[in-house]
Formats: structure tokens, C-alpha cells, sequence
């Protein structure tokens, strides 16, 4: 009888393993805890990058970003009506614990600040060794110190723009930029062990590069050859150790739209 019951206990484990497509649920705390006491915009206006937060602020956010497509890892993007934060949160599958669209509250004390490529993202205080300014969240219980998803869950809305109408204000922001055609003479969004920097331009000569992971599982597909508006967190940094230049870095494939 006894081997009979771990027979079917583990069978039963079986079956709840292979629930992958799930959102893992989160359990409710306190929600005092986690009232919001200011706005993304605050976190731009008062603090300077690569300092570690003090102050006992809380804030929230929409996840615009997903990891479920191979080209954002370990991280995720948040915005609300004034600004963006990006979330080191070392792990995988973040699509399944923080869906695109959910309501983020992040308690930022203690937490590491600095900016990247425009954006600005929070993270843990690196080792004294560490070359980075900030480092990864990178177990659940430490995520849950900073971070809590409430059960709101509305989609996010892209922003319109033509390549010309971006500005650095917009960094982090999830765009859509209309009116492209690739620029490049490359044929597939990434090839190779490095990430890749594909150039679209519109009819007014205005440009914008793609950034892709060789990991995105759709990085073997072929550019576009047509018009097309691509969807995707917008960034500002170098391309391929050329000047400066605006980046859209997509979730997936869904986000390329002819």
C-alpha cells in the first residue's frame, strides 16, 4: 500500500508539473505595505545614477515587456503615466510570474539605481569587486522584498510615433514606430553568438535600429521586406561602436506588424 501511494503522489506531481502555461500565482500580503507614495517620474527627478536609494518610496508600474520570446532576459520594464523603470530580476520566465500588463508595486529602498542606454533600472548593490553599479535579484524571496504583483492586469498601449518623433524623454517607453522599411544589409534580425543591430528608415530618412538576441527564437527569421511598424521598449546608446542611435528592442515576432 505504501509504494502504491508514492506511486500516485508522484504522479500526481507529474501532472501539476506540466501546467507550464499558468501565471504563477502570488500570494496577497499586506497590502498597506505596498501603497504607493510616488510616481516613476520622481525616481528620474531624485536621484542621481549609480547611488543606492535610502529614502522609503514605493512606487508602481505596468510590465510592458516579456521575456517569453528569448529577446529580453532577466529583466523587465515598467511604466506608468510619467516615466519608466527597468527591474533587474535575474531569473527566467518572468512572463509566467509578471505578465505584460500587470500592476507592479516596487519598494525601492535599499535598492541600487543607475541608467542604461536611457533607461533607467533598479537592482541590488553589487559586490565591492563588482564592476556594474547594480546587480541582479536573483531568488524569489529577495524579488519579493521589493517587488509585489497585485491582480490588476490591463495591456499596455504603444505609443505612435514615426522615427522622427522620438526623443530621449521617451526611453523605456513601449512605442510603436510606423512607416519602416530595413535599411540593412543583412537578411535575418541576428546571426551569430552576439547581439545584433538591424537599421530600418521611413520615407523622411529618419532612422531606427532593431535590437535582437542570437537567443530570440525568432532571430533566424527573415527582415521584412515591405513597410512595417515595429513595436518595442525604445533605448538610446551605441550601435555597433557607431554614434549614438534610438533602439527598439521587441518582444517577439508579434511585434512587427505589416
Amino acid at each position: 500500500m505504501r509504494v502504491l501511494r508514492y506511486i500516485q503522489l508522484f504522479a500526481t506531481l507529474l501532472i501539476l508539473g506540466c501546467d507550464y502555461d499558468r501565471f504563477d500565482t502570488i500570494e496577497p500580503r499586506d497590502e498597506v505595505e505596498w501603497v504607493p507614495n510616488a510616481e516613476l517620474s520622481d525616481v528620474r527627478h531624485s536621484f542621481a545614477v549609480a547611488t543606492t536609494i535610502r529614502e522609503n518610496m514605493i512606487i508602481t508600474g505596468r510590465v510592458v515587456t516579456s521575456d517569453e520570446g528569448g529577446n529580453f532576459y532577466r529583466t523587465l520594464v515598467i511604466e506608468d503615466a510619467t516615466g519608466t523603470l527597468e527591474l533587474m530580476i535575474g531569473m527566467d520566465y518572468l512572463y509566467r510570474t509578471y505578465p505584460v500588463g500587470s500592476l507592479l508595486a516596487v519598494r525601492l529602498q535599499g535598492l541600487a539605481i543607475d541608467e542604461y542606454n536611457g533607461v533607467l533600472r533598479v537592482g541590488l548593490q553589487p559586490d565591492k569587486w563588482d564592476y556594474r553599479t547594480t546587480s541582479y535579484m536573483s531568488h524569489q524571496a529577495v524579488v519579493d522584498r521589493y517587488v509585489y504583483r497585485t491582480n490588476s492586469i490591463v495591456a499596455p498601449e504603444p505609443e505612435r510615433l514615426s522615427a522622427g518623433e522620438l526623443t530621449k524623454r521617451l526611453c523605456g517607453r513601449l512605442v510603436t514606430v510606423e512607416g519602416l522599411h530595413a535599411d540593412d544589409q543583412a537578411t535575418t534580425w541576428a546571426e551569430g553568438r552576439y547581439t545584433s543591430y538591424r537599421k530600418f528608415r521611413d520615407e523622411q530618412g529618419d532612422s531606427i535600429y532593431v535590437q535582437t538576441s542570437p537567443y530570440a527564437r525568432f532571430a533566424a527569421q527573415e527582415l521584412p521586406s515591405d513597410e512595417v511598424s515595429i513595436t518595442g521598449v525604445l533605448y538610446y546608446g551605441d550601435v555597433s561602436g557607431s554614434s549614438k542611435a534610438f533602439i527598439i528592442k521587441m518582444c517577439d515576432e508579434k511585434d512587427v506588424v505589416r
